[in-house]
């Protein structure tokens, strides 16, 4: 019996029949923060649902934040309450900050990672392709900053604004004022005086 097709043109037709492979990620949205205002604190309402959502322990999330930040808070129950009146975008820019280092693989872009710990250096460890980084470099740089002196120079970003209108900015522990500044900006400003963990500023042109 004579074969009407050849093996290749069975196996070009299995082939074609196939469905397309179709790879899919859905798109990781980085939640967003519920801030407001309560008296002279900042709250995040949703302080624990975030740390769910990107799995990562509440304190670790909430040293980070404190270090950024330059402030200091608690975790109360579902809520974060940060000290001083801290604007939202500043809060959320923070967060998203967090994630990029410690959640988001480099690699892949996937956040089902994991942290581990090799002596003093935090590892990023993907689940989805395997992949692996060190943390630790990124902070060591954000903790560089600390220190205002008087006489110098800093380019610090105006977070708010003060009864009497004057900028507000953060720097490590400081709360610096800033006449003439608008909320929203970047200036560079010199540190005219100095008070405890309060400085005042002004712009340099």
């Amino acid at each position: 019996m004579t074969e009407l097709y050849d093996y290749d043109f069975l196996l070009k037709r299995v082939r074609d029949s196939l469905p397309e492979t179709v790879n899919h990620h859905e798109r990781f949205e980085i939640p967003k923060a519920e801030v407001f205002h309560e008296g002279k604190n900042t709250i995040i309402r949703n302080f624990i649902s975030i740390t769910k959502i990107i799995n990562r322990e509440p304190m670790h999330v909430y040293k980070y934040l404190m270090r950024e930040l330059g402030t200091a808070g608690s975790i109360q129950g579902e809520r974060l309450v940060l000290k001083g009146r801290i604007s939202p975008s500043l809060v959320q820019r923070r967060l998203e900050s967090y994630i990029n280092t410690y959640v988001i693989c480099s690699e892949c872009g996937s956040p089902d990672t994991e942290l581990r710990k090799e002596g003093r250096v935090e590892i990023l460890v993907c689940k989805a392709c395997g992949a692996m980084r060190p943390v630790q470099a990124k902070i060591d740089v954000r903790l560089a900053a600390g220190t205002l002196k008087e006489g110098q120079v800093y380019d610090l970003e105006i977070t708010d604004l003060s009864r009497d209108g004057d900028g507000i900015a953060k720097y490590g522990d400081y709360t610096v004022y800033v006449p003439g500044a608008r909320k929203g900006q970047r200036l560079k400003v010199k540190i005219i005086k100095i008070k405890k963990n309060i400085a005042f500023g002004s712009v340099v042109s």
